[in-house]
């Protein structure tokens, strides 16, 4: 999967160089990494823009727009409800490639993408996920790279809003703007019912303890790593945010860690 990328669908087709015409949707992909952490240090290769390991603690502390955790090495949000950004600088050169990864832990009732699935409107610039949200931003719009999501239970429940498990176990399916090559979801709650006021000690999206209806959410090769072509080149920050529609005493996403690679 990581060794090209193909993508199965034909949005931002300008971006190709081509007629708006699915059968001229063929842009050529740029080799990407099949050993992770991707190669860095070498001219014109990737580099690493951002990063964060809270069990560095006598190094390391969380961003000022986010929140430690008292309860392990972590960091949460600040809005609440709504989404806390970090915004990681590229420098000055463009690029065209973003690799990274998020190691977190389930904290409460995290539905996923629910969000979308219910009338209110869901955009990108709120928090249509429960998770993580990576995006940079393009004429002034924000741009979608990669979703983390966090699912409520991963056991399929009829009783308890079963909109909020993965869509991997039968939950709401993400917005059109997040495609199904550019998420992950998972819960680290193995039961099926939800609890409040508690972080699970299983890690999310690291492709382990897929249990029950969740199996298939460990199937994505490589987690808990992602690689996006954007299939032009631009310079722009990067920005990583915490997300939910919920008050963070209901729920939330404490954040271990995390690395942005760029070329």
């Amino acid at each position: 999967m990581f060794g090209t990328v193909v993508f199965l669908s034909c949005i931002g087709l300008s971006l190709c160089g081509v007629a708006n015409n699915t059968e001229y949707c063929d842009p050529k992909p740029l080799p990407l990494p099949t050993v992770f952490p991707p190669p860095t240090g070498r001219s014109g290769d990737w580099r690493l823009v951002g990063s964060l390991d809270m069990l560095d603690y006598k190094n390391q502390r969380c961003p000022s727009t986010w929140k430690p955790y008292l309860t392990k090495k972590a960091c949460g949000r600040i809005s609440s409800p709504g989404c806390s950004s970090v915004i990681v600088s590229t420098g000055s050169g463009a690029f065209r490639q973003i690799c990274g990864r998020v190691r977190a832990f389930q904290w409460g009732t995290t539905d996923g993408f629910a969000a979308y699935a219910t009338p209110k409107p869901v955009t990108i610039d709120g928090p249509y996920v429960d998770g993580i949200s990576i995006t940079y931003y393009d004429e002034g719009k924000r741009q979608h790279v990669f979703t983390y999501a966090a699912g409520l239970m991963e056991q399929y429940n009829p009783a308890y809003y079963p909109a909020a498990t993965c869509p991997c176990a039968g939950g709401a399916q993400p917005p059109l703007f997040v495609r199904s090559t550019d998420y992950y979801c998972e819960s680290g709650n193995p039961d099926s019912s939800y609890y409040v006021n508690q972080i699970f000690c299983d890690p999310l999206w690291d492709g382990k303890e897929c249990r029950y209806d969740e199996e298939s959410c460990c199937t994505p090769p490589n987690q808990p790593w992602f690689c996006k072509d954007l299939f032009k080149r631009v310079a722009s920050d990067l920005e990583i945010r915490i997300c939910s529609d919920e008050a963070f005493d209901n729920e939330d996403i404490a954040v271990e860690s995390y690395e942005l690679y760029v070329r």
